[in-house]
Parts: C-alpha cells; sequence; structure tokens
C-alpha cells in the first residue's frame, strides 16, 4: 500500500489545478517505501487529453534519485474530465515500446497515481499497470507527517 503525506498529496492536487486546461505529470521519488517528494515535469503534449513527460527533465530526475538514493515510487498526472482511473493511452503508454502490452512495463513496481478533477474534492488514486494491460488499483495511505 503506497504511503504518502497528505502534503505531497495535496501538491499533486495542487500541479493539476495550475495546469488547467491541460493534464498535469510528473514523478514522485520514494525512500524506504514511502514517498518523499514530488517533481513536476512538463506535459509536453500540453493538451487536456493525454500527457507527455518532457525527456530531459526525466532524465535529469533519474540521474538526481541515482545520486540521491530515492528511488521512482511513483508516475503521476491529473485527468480534467474523466475519473481517476488510467485510461486505454495511458496503459499503452507504461509499455516500451508503447502498445507492446504483453511485455514487462516499463517501471514495473512504480505506482501510477491519478487526480481527478471531475469532482470536488478532486478524487487521487494509485494503480500498477501489470504485463497484459492489467491495471491493479492499490488503495493509498494518506498519513500525516
Amino acid at each position: 500500500m503506497p504511503q504518502i503525506a497528505r502534503a505531497l498529496v495535496e501538491e499533486l492536487i495542487a500541479h493539476a489545478r495550475e495546469e488547467l486546461p491541460n493534464e498535469c505529470c510528473g514523478m514522485v521519488h520514494g525512500r524506504d517505501g514511502a514517498a518523499v517528494a514530488v517533481h513536476r515535469v512538463t506535459n509536453v503534449a500540453a493538451s487536456p487529453y493525454r500527457y507527455e513527460m518532457n525527456p530531459l527533465q526525466m532524465m535529469r530526475l533519474e540521474r538526481a534519485r541515482d545520486e540521491s538514493g530515492e528511488t521512482l515510487f511513483a508516475i503521476y498526472h491529473s485527468h480534467v474530465a474523466s475519473e481517476a482511473r488510467p485510461s486505454p493511452t495511458d496503459v499503452r503508454m507504461a509499455f516500451f515500446p508503447p502498445g507492446e502490452i504483453e511485455r514487462e512495463p516499463m517501471f514495473p513496481d512504480t505506482f501510477y497515481i491519478l487526480v481527478s478533477l471531475v469532482s470536488e474534492p478532486p478524487s487521487v488514486r494509485a494503480f500498477h499497470v501489470r504485463t497484459g494491460g492489467v491495471v491493479e488499483e492499490e488503495p493509498i495511505a494518506v498519513i500525516e507527517a
């Protein structure tokens, strides 16, 4: 079960609201199984229907994780007009090459966190994407830190 401090969840929601009308995206770093930091990444698609993370920013964050000993806890993005659940496009993009769902996902142990702005308060949910395109929801433990 992913453990995330309430302040980090609020940061995800704030990012989603600030990027309206487009989807936001980013990465959450972790340590010892808990989320420790939210890192915003530019959505180069600049779209309300999909996200595409800036690859240079992703590379810099990967380098920073290697240096700090942190892990990639989650990839996050928002949905501006649909529920907080991975869309078919989101699932396809979890694989490399995109759509090769019979392979292992690019980040098999990483959570995919979605923030939906369809209702108030926004919905924040976590998932794993598995081989075959199977989506499994993981309840989030929001902790006071």
